[in-house]
């Protein structure tokens, strides 16, 4: 585990990176989850959405937090891959082209969980 001051300029280029990219995949997650609550046409499809919504929300401020963190270096990272960036990439990509439909949620709920998996790797102890 490595902190700030011990990773190489790329290194900490690359946690960023991995860092908005996972941000821009919550975010939009989010919305779509919010959305998917207003267009339920059930009362548990509107609670499941919301859930999902607030969730996003309390994982973005986790992020947060670990991202102030490791600039703190109070936070000792597995410094990710141009790999790991660039598919957390994709994943924020491919998450934005869908449209946010009941027959959709569970492939929105699947490339959140990627996404967040592999920031929560690059952060995880060994």
């Amino acid at each position: 585990m490595k902190t700030l001051d011990d990773c190489t300029p790329d290194e900490a280029l690359h946690f960023i990176q991995l860092y908005f990219a996972t941000v821009d995949l919550l975010t939009e997650a989010r919305e779509k989850y919010r959305r998917l609550s207003v267009e339920s046409t059930t009362n548990s499809g509107r609670s499941q959405y919301r859930a999902l919504a607030l969730e996003s929300e309390r994982d973005l401020e986790l992020l947060k937090n670990q991202r102030r963190a490791f600039m703190d270096n109070d936070l000792g990272i597995h410094p990710p891959s141009t790999e790991t960036v660039e598919k957390t990439k994709q994943i924020a990509a491919d998450l934005a082209k869908i449209v946010a439909k009941d027959a959709k949620a569970n492939a929105i709920i699947d490339l959140a969980t990627r996404g967040l998996e592999a920031f929560n790797q690059v952060t995880a102890d060994a």
